[in-house]
């Protein structure tokens, strides 16, 4: 496969998110201890409901039209709903959106391939990061924390530009920073419907990484599937 750029989904591909644990809920809970430590009374089950209402609200902007707003908003909408004004730039929903950040990074781990072959790509291709998530400062943190900044020539996150894969924008961004064509490209994710139609809708290349067993649409068909993440290295070579 010739390519001049390689690039990359972030969870489920290059991260991994423990399995058999309720982590989404231990977030919110993690959200609500510092709301109420900031003096918003209000119960764990009164915010949950608050929340979820917020993010079926953002949720169906997404999913007509694929924007992706910063996840402070949700926290905002969901503090209105229980009778707080406070606006998206407050510092206690920017604060409080950190505190879910924080848990949820306790639950992330990188796949045990992911240093050495983004660091064996690194210096052949241009190499990125294309990744859909409602709190950029979260993405980057992961990436310095687990030394794969050095190795990643862009980090294209959904909420900096609020438009979420599949939507050609996010794909094109990344490849106009790169300054190359999106036939010289290809893109590796897990999710055919997301990653694959949306790199293959501008013209790159894709490469399914089966975390699970999927069934994709004939639309959505990659051009080569993996199994594991250094199994690309063997894709790239032939």
């Amino acid at each position: 496969m010739r390519v001049k750029a390689v690039l990359f989904d972030l969870f489920e591909t290059i991260l991994l998110l423990q399995k058999d644990v309720d982590y989404y809920d231990q977030c919110l809970k993690r959200l609500h201890e510092f709301l109420v430590s900031s003096g918003i009374n209000v119960s764990f089950s009164d915010f949950r409901k608050a929340y979820f209402k917020a993010r079926s609200e953002v949720y169906s902007r997404i999913n007509s039209n694929f924007e992706e707003p910063h996840f402070s908003i949700r926290v905002s909408l969901a503090l209105r709903e229980m009778g707080y004004n406070y606006d998206v730039s407050h510092p206690l929903v920017r604060d409080a959106t950190m505190a879910f950040s924080d848990e949820f990074m306790r639950y992330i781990y990188p796949d045990e391939d992911a240093y050495s072959v983004l660091k064996e790509l690194h210096g052949k291709y241009k190499t990125g990061i294309v990744s859909n998530f409602a709190i950029p400062e979260c993405v980057h943190k992961l990436i310095s924390i687990y030394g794969l900044r050095g190795f990643l020539d862009i980090i294209v996150i959904s909420a900096e530009i609020n438009r979420r894969k599949p939507d050609p924008t996010i794909f094109n961004i990344a490849l106009s920073n790169l300054g190359v064509a999106a036939q010289d490209s290809v893109f590796v994710g897990d999710t055919p419907d997301v990653d694959v139609k949306g790199a293959k809708s501008v013209g790159m290349k894709a490469i399914l990484i089966e975390r699970r067993p999927i069934k994709s649409n004939i639309e959505d068909k990659p051009d080569a599937t993996i199994k594991k993440l250094r199994d690309i290295l063997e894709v790239l070579e032939n």
